[in-house]
């Protein structure tokens, strides 16, 4: 089967089937070592809020979730700010154009929304990934990222 990116439909994830839940679920494990189990009590909270987006990549044949992205927008004094997190495309589908087309879909909806810019983190042995964004103009930021766990 021919799994290229001309059979994939990238949409903004607005309801939450239990097959949907699953493949979000799946792909949020492969994300690293600080993945923690979703409910749908999350993932339903993530769907109805106003300042974050669950954009999915879709084989429009099968209706299988390949790839994801969480896109926040929200106002700062100075700007209005996106942030992009959890971009993930399966592994057996990378290398296909899929995250492209995502990242794509991330970058038009931020826009359409209003940004100003977009941040994320990226771990430095993404090398796909990093070269990506890299490849669509994203610079590397000289600046700390810190965090504090509750």
């Amino acid at each position: 089967m021919n799994n290229s990116a001309d059979q994939i439909i990238i949409e903004q994830l607005t309801s939450l089937s239990l097959k949907d839940a699953e493949a979000i679920r799946r792909l949020v494990s492969q994300l690293g070592s600080e993945f923690q189990p979703l409910g749908d009590k999350d993932l339903k909270e993530m769907l109805k809020s106003p300042t974050t987006y669950l954009l999915v990549a879709r084989q429009s044949k099968t209706q299988k979730i390949v790839g994801m992205a969480t896109l926040a927008v929200y106002r700062i004094p100075y700007a209005k700010k996106a942030y992009f997190d959890d971009f993930i495309i399966e592994e057996a589908y990378q290398g296909q154009g899929i995250g492209s087309l995502l990242l794509e879909k991330v970058l038009a909806k931020a826009a359409e929304l209003g940004a100003t810019y977009i941040d994320f983190t990226s771990t430095p042995t993404r090398l796909a990934a990093n070269k990506l964004y890299e490849k669509f103009g994203f610079t590397k930021r000289d600046t700390n990222v810190y965090r504090l766990t509750f």
